[in-house]
């Protein structure tokens, strides 16, 4: 689920290198992002009263991951857009 440099053995490496732009993460889709939440948060629920540290490491990790990708989001970032659907450019034309 990471880019390759961002792994060092048993650490999350979060200084990006130059020219990064997280394509292997812009994945758009049904579920995205939301199965790592979902993950995360069902692992932090099972604690209980226990406080797992690795557990609250990797969700501040996905914050720092998400900043990443949201500050990425600029001019330079390619996002495809959707186009219209055919339906939709029917029904325009036919109200004017």
């Amino acid at each position: 689920m990471q880019p390759s440099w961002r792994n060092n053995g048993e650490v999350l490496v979060c200084e990006v290198p130059r020219g990064e732009s997280w394509q292997t993460l812009r994945k758009g889709g049904t579920s995205g992002i939301y199965v790592a939440v979902i993950g995360l948060s069902w692992w932090v629920k099972a604690q209980h009263d226990e406080r797992d540290v690795d557990a609250w490491t990797l969700v501040d990790d996905l914050l720092w991951v998400i900043q990443q990708l949201k500050g990425g989001m600029g001019s330079t970032a390619s996002v495809s857009q959707k186009r219209v659907r055919d339906v939709d450019t029917e029904v325009s034309a036919r109200k004017t």
